[in-house]
């Protein structure tokens, strides 16, 4: 799992990037190869483990599956979704690893999502409980702990390396990334163990406190840019000397203080070295997508809720790489490593940078494909959003929000309604595909509004790909998190809810009077119900209407993607790429039995045992849940034949 570049110096550095980001599934973060590319043109002798992706493998265990699969993991009944992706898992698994034990399981694969589900216990949204001092014995600590014994992790961090650097992007590895720090001084304890990323970043001094006196594990914390202070600490223990307290970007305790110094300057993104990925790990993606840096921090800045402005302290707010630079880069790893597929990292790609990238790569014949994050801006007119289809753009993510303008005027969103749909309709015109990211609840949105979104949006169904539902939560690093009055918020209780950020210590909590609770739940629930109807597209799924069965008409179950769990007293059948479930009573399970493993059959074959009636009911019910596929209607996709 390690990929190791020729020491030039003694005094190693691991970069190690830690569980739990389920969507980075069958891919590689890149900020471990932004730092190992950085270090290595310092002559500072690198290694990179990926323990994420390990993670992956680890649940697809077969130990693992069985357990979540029996409903023997705590939290997680064998009647829960997690345990029926588990169990699915199982039949699928040859097609998620194969032989030569590549990973065909990245988020835009057959098997991705299910994936994600299995993850979704093991993922802790950080709370003030994980900054006290860790409790081993038992829960998902002892699960973590079993997992870096598996993998073998302390025997990965080679011979003569000094400091390890763990990057926690994301708020649910921390947890994982702190379990990690004292798993692996416990095993070699002249490490230096030092957490950097956007989790540190954006966490309170306080907070970040509480953490370095709890957790002694951690030497020091780095936050904002990391390249510069990770070379420092590099540099300071090749000379036999450790004195984080001096550098800037750098928090740490030193003889009972804590010491927080203000960043420095970020590098330039135009002077930084090629990434260096590692070779072993993109050997075991089946069809790896390497990302590679666009800027930091945000062309437009002004989106009130967003927090990720934050992020670079010490730095401009927005740092882009000029276009030439940038496609240089991609000649690069497409030539170093063969990769034709590409994610933009970026919070959004800015118009003017993408036109002039796009003619780049069709000038130089660099047949790739790629996705970026994006927002809905005036000059993504038609003409440019063609040429980046034609430039290779396999798909865009946009954070649309919502479709009411007064509420994107509110927090500083750059279009409005109309924009919106100009937007969408131009996309589709040019078959660029689009996952649009929906807040049903941005402050002060009414239910009406809510609602006046959600008809907008079905009526643009056919503009979109995917779509992604997140309830709003405000952050305190956000500006709606300074002003919640200005926004509509009123301030209530303590911070340190979970929510959808995933990251509960950067938690402010709030009332927002414009939807009672019933209203926003309600919302969220039929927005969430939109999202599966929307996404359930490339699911094996069909729409059948009950009143057009008839008595010669040959169906069957769609068993693709259906679990089927007999508790003795009935069977519960959930169709894992829809979410529908139903519960099957036994005396119609003994009769649909036969037919489960996807057998065709006809109304008569159940009617002689059920009655006309009763067979009625049960093929409603399953047509509502969207499990039966009628001869002459298949589905868009068979996984079982790829």
């Amino acid at each position: 799992m390690a990929d190791t570049t020729e020491p030039v110096v003694d005094g190693r550095v691991a970069i190690i990037f830690p569980p739990l980001v389920e969507t980075s599934f069958g891919s590689l973060y890149p900020a471990p190869a932004v730092l190992a590319g950085y270090l290595a043109a310092k002559g500072i002798a690198t290694s990179q483990l990926d323990l994420n992706e390990a993670f992956a493998e680890f649940l697809l265990s077969p130990v693992m599956l069985a357990t979540i699969g029996a409903g023997e993991v705590p939290g997680v009944p064998v009647d829960s979704l997690c345990a029926a992706a588990a169990r699915l898992c199982v039949r699928y698994r040859d097609r998620m690893i194969d032989a030569e034990g590549r990973h065909h399981f990245g988020a835009d694969s057959d098997f991705g999502y299910l994936l994600e589900i299995l993850a979704q216990p093991f993922s802790l949204d950080p709370d003030g409980g994980v900054l006290g001092p860790l409790r081993t014995g038992s829960g998902l600590a002892r699960t973590y702990l079993d997992f870096y014994e598996w993998s073998e992790t302390a025997e990965l961090v080679e011979e003569g390396t000094l400091l390890v650097g763990i990057s926690v992007p994301m708020g649910p590895q921390l947890f994982p990334a702190l379990v990690l720090a004292a798993y692996l001084k416990s095993v070699q304890p002249q490490l230096k163990c030092v957490l950097g990323g956007p989790a540190l970043s954006l966490m309170d001094d306080g907070d970040l406190e509480h953490l370095l006196r709890s957790h002694t594990a951690v030497d020091c914390a780095v936050r904002f840019d990391g390249e510069q202070p990770l070379l420092s600490l590099a540099e300071q223990l090749r000379s036999g000397e450790w004195r984080p307290e001096d550098l800037p970007g750098v928090s740490c305790l030193r003889q009972g203080e804590i010491t927080h110094v203000a960043p420095g300057p970020g590098p330039n993104l135009n002077m930084l070295p090629h990434p260096k990925y590692s070779k072993s790990a993109l050997g075991r993606l089946a069809n790896p997508t390497m990302s590679i840096t666009q800027a930091r921090g945000c062309y437009w800045g002004k989106c009130d809720y967003c927090d990720f402005v934050e992020l670079y302290d010490g730095s401009p707010s927005f740092r882009g790489r000029h276009p030439g630079n940038f496609v240089d880069e991609i000649g690069f790893l497409v030539a170093e490593f063969g990769i034709q597929r590409f994610n933009f990292v970026t919070e959004s790609i800015p118009p003017a940078f993408a036109r002039r990238m796009s003619m780049m790569l069709l000038q130089r014949d660099l047949k790739i494909t790629w996705n970026s994050f994006a927002m809905v801006d005036r000059r993504f007119d038609r003409e440019l959003l063609s040429l980046m289809v034609e430039a290779g753009c396999e798909y865009l993510v946009i954070g649309m929000e919502t479709m009411v303008s007064r509420v994107l005027k509110l927090v500083h969103k750059s279009a409005d309604r109309d924009e919106n749909i100009r937007f969408l309709r131009d996309a589709r015109d040019v078959g660029m595909k689009l996952q649009v990211n929906l807040i049903p609840d941005l402050p002060s949105t009414t239910y009406e509004e809510a609602m006046s979104t959600l008809t907008d949006m079905e009526g643009l169904s056919d503009c979109v790909d995917g779509i992604s539902v997140f309830p709003f939560e405000a952050t305190r690093s956000s500006n709606v998190g300074r002003n919640p009055q200005d926004f509509g918020l009123i301030p209530v209780g303590s911070s340190g809810a979970p929510g959808q950020s995933q990251y509960a210590l950067n938690h402010f909590d709030n009332h927002d009077p414009a939807m009672t609770p019933e209203q926003r739940k309600e919302v969220h629930q039929r927005y969430r119900d939109y999202a599966n109807r929307v996404n359930a597209k490339m699911s094996v799924a069909a729409v059948v209407d009950a009143g057009n069965i008839r008595k010669e008409s040959r169906i069957r179950i769609v068993e693709e993607e259906l679990d089927v769990l007999d508790t003795g007293e009935k069977l519960v059948c959930t169709h894992m790429g829809t979410r529908e479930r139903i519960t099957i009573p036994t005396a119609f399970s003994r009769v649909l039995e036969p037919y489960l493993g996807g057998s065709w059959f006809t109304l008569p074959d159940l009617e002689t045992q059920l009655g006309e009636e009763r067979t009625g009911v049960l093929i409603r019910n399953l047509v509502a849940s969207r499990m039966l596929i009628v001869s002459g209607s298949a589905p868009d996709r068979d996984v079982r034949h790829g």
